[in-house]
């Protein structure tokens, strides 16, 4: 099909077979029309041919009649002896002439029936028909004209007859002769009698019988003509050997310059095909044009004529819808369009003008349009009710506007209270929303995508240094267990040198020093990227307190630490994982130990009320406390610098990830050299 498509051969002979069968059907429906006339009549005496010819028989007939009156009076002029030398001459050249006329309007050589009458209607001047014979039956329609019939000439039904042309004088004052000429011609003619009338009927009866045919021939060539468009445009654009659409150098044309000129083309070469036909139709309208042997080559040449033009025609309107078809299969209509281009442009250019105004002015500018435009409509709707119909459209209008965008505020606010709730994955579907509720639909968008990919790539490097600090945890253990297990051994034997002695003693105390920072580290990880476990259940906060209490009194004791516990009266139940808050009271109190100043009271506080139990942990720091509270709760960082005392700076970060594992909040407040820790959890009653 393809090949088919890009046969060039075949693309030809459409043509060929386009612009010929246009021709054809050009010529059959030039003859078709002139033929029409004959079939929308009744009778071939109803048509303008008809009444050309009975009218220049009548003139004639006048004429006849204006020489008879003048050959009487020559004759009388010669008889009297008055008239001029050539009077004789004159009568014998007149009397040929009235006789030519006598024998054309002899009822042997003519269809034409007349009577020549008084006005009176009483005496009979001159008639072709028979004796027994009536002219109201001899013709199908009778005719009349009454006319005076002059010494000078003939004046009748507002035609003057110049009897200069006779050789009359225009100064006799004789008076007129009214006379009635009654004529007409019979409805059966045969060709008995050859006239322009029976060639007339003749040429009506030939017409008649073929229309038929000249419209068959017109119908069938147009049909042909439509199949042959159809193969061009089908095949338009398809060239053997090549892949899409191929244009050519029609379409480097803009296509409504290119439309203008075809239709002006084919709008000349209308006018040129219509005046043809007019030509033909009046020259075949002429009975005695077409008499004439010498006219019928060149009624023939205005057929081939008329084809040209009506087949030019066509082939202009088929380059216009070829290139129209390749446009559209190639898709480039628009672009290749100059209005459009032009259009476009327009639009593109206002467009990006108002959509790049602030949005302070497009407010401005819409209300002051708005403004006019309804000021306008109802000062003519006064007089005019579509005016008023279209400023209740115009309200209706802007009634559906301002909802439209409402809609699109409202998904706006609900997407960034969905974004702002913690939900960075959320995006807010922008799809037939306003231009500039859209703009911030998009930022916002763009900063959830932002936020959520830091947030992803902080998570990866938080696991990338837990995994880290695992890992090197892990490797630190087992040479450390080793360390820890040979000074044991070395504890046990029986050692000489006090100096030795004293030498294991520090080892065993460092060597668990760096086991409890190995543990912290894994630990303050693990809480922080949410890798621990967490079993949450109904625990006694009170009596965990008292445990922890029990275990650490002795060492704060040591250190003059003062404990002061203001627990309530019963237990105080929470929901919280025991192994987790655990190890959160004891950092805490382990937090008091390293860093409480001697000599002074730490405060523990446990407080129950609105669905909450709150544990408060407060003392005086030894060290000024020159550390933000926000930045002590993170990891390895001390509230002293000169890092003397044996923290790592893990606990309170570690408490901090436990307890919000857990569902909790974790708060420090810093007061000058106060110092306190809160811990809240959920109560559970």
């Amino acid at each position: 099909m393809k090949k088919l498509q890009g046969n060039a051969a075949a693309k030809a002979c459409a043509w060929v077979l386009l612009l010929s069968a246009a021709f054809g059907a050009g010529v059959f429906g030039v003859r078709a029309l002139l033929s029409s006339v004959s079939v929308t009549r009744s009778s071939w005496q109803n048509t303008s041919r008809f009444y050309g010819a009975i009218d220049g028989r009548r003139e004639e007939l006048i004429q006849g009649i204006e020489l008879s009156q003048t050959l009487e009076r020559l004759e009388q002029q010669i008889e009297e002896g008055t008239g001029s030398p050539l009077a004789y001459a004159d009568v014998e050249a007149l009397r040929e002439e009235k006789a030519q006329v006598e024998e054309r309007f002899s009822r042997q050589n003519t269809w034409f029936r007349f009577r020549l009458l008084t006005d009176d209607g009483q005496t009979l001047l001159g008639t072709n028909l028979k004796d027994d014979e009536a002219i109201s039956r001899a013709v199908k329609e009778m005719h009349y004209f009454s006319f005076e019939l002059w010494e000078g000439g003939v004046y009748g039904n507002g035609h003057y007859y110049d009897p200069e042309t006779a050789g009359l004088n225009p100064d006799a004052e004789a008076a007129p002769l009214k006379l009635v000429l009654e004529y007409g011609v019979p409805e059966k003619v045969d060709d008995s009698i050859q006239d322009e009338f029976s060639q007339m009927w003749r040429l009506w009866d030939m017409d008649r019988a073929s229309f038929d045919q000249y419209l068959t021939g017109f119908l069938s060539l147009g049909a042909l003509t439509l199949l042959a468009l159809v193969w061009v445009l089908w095949t338009a654009g398809h060239r053997a050997g090549a892949e899409g659409t191929v244009t050519t150098w029609q379409e480097r044309i803009f296509f409504d310059l290119y439309a203008a000129a075809v239709i002006a083309a084919v709008v000349c070469l209308a006018a040129c095909f219509i005046w043809t036909a007019e030509q033909l139709y009046w020259s075949t309208d002429n009975i005695y044009d077409l008499m004439n042997e010498s006219f019928d080559p060149f009624y023939k040449l205005g057929f081939m004529g008329a084809a040209a033009l009506f087949a030019a025609g066509v082939g202009c309107g088929a380059l216009l819808l070829r290139t129209l078809a390749v446009r559209l299969k190639a898709r480039c209509l628009v672009r290749t369009t100059l209005l459009c281009r032009v259009t476009g442009w327009t639009v593109r250019t206002v467009h990006d003008f108002v959509q790049f105004l602030p949005f302070t002015w497009k407010m401005v500018l819409g209300f002051l349009v708005y403004v006019i435009v309804t000021f306008f409509l109802v000062t003519e709707g006064v007089h005019n009710g579509a005016f008023m119909l279209m400023y209740l459209c115009l309200q209706l209008t802007l009634v559906l506007f301002l909802a439209w965008w409402a809609y699109g505020y409202y998904r706006l606010r609900q997407g960034t209270k969905t974004i702002a709730g913690g939900d960075l994955e959320y995006q807010i579907d922008t799809r037939r929303m306003p231009y500039d509720l859209r703009l911030q639909a998009e930022d916002l968008n763009n900063i959830s995508a932002g936020l959520s990919a830091a947030v992803d790539e902080k998570m990866k490097s938080e696991r990338f240094k837990a995994e880290l600090i695992t890992n090197v945890s892990h490797d630190l253990k087992t040479p450390l267990t080793s360390i820890i297990n040979y000074v044991n051994l070395l504890k046990s034997t029986q050692q000489t040198d006090p100096k030795a002695a004293e030498y294991i003693e520090v080892l065993d105390r460092k060597s668990q020093r760096l086991k409890k920072l190995t543990e912290d580290l894994v630990e303050a990880s693990k809480a922080s990227t949410g890798v621990l476990s967490v079993t949450r259940e109904k625990i006694g906060m009170s009596q965990l307190i008292d445990q922890a209490l029990g275990e650490w009194e002795e060492k704060l004791t040591d250190k003059k630490l003062t404990l002061v516990a203001n627990l309530p009266e019963g237990e105080t139940w929470v929901y919280a994982d025991g192994r987790h808050l655990w190890r959160v009271i004891d950092n805490l109190l382990s937090n008091c130990a390293k860093y409480a100043m001697e000599g002074t009271r730490v405060y523990l506080d446990l407080e129950r009320g609105k669905g909450q139990v709150a544990l408060s942990v407060k003392n005086i720091s030894r060290e000024p406390l020159n550390v933000p509270a926000e930045r002590l709760m993170e990891r390895f960082v001390r509230g002293e610098e000169s890092r003397s005392t044996e923290g790592s700076g893990l606990g309170l970060s570690i408490a901090r990830s436990l307890t919000e594992l857990q569902g909790g909040a974790f708060g420090l407040a810093v007061d000058g050299d106060l110092f306190k820790a809160t811990v809240t959890l959920p109560q559970a009653n």
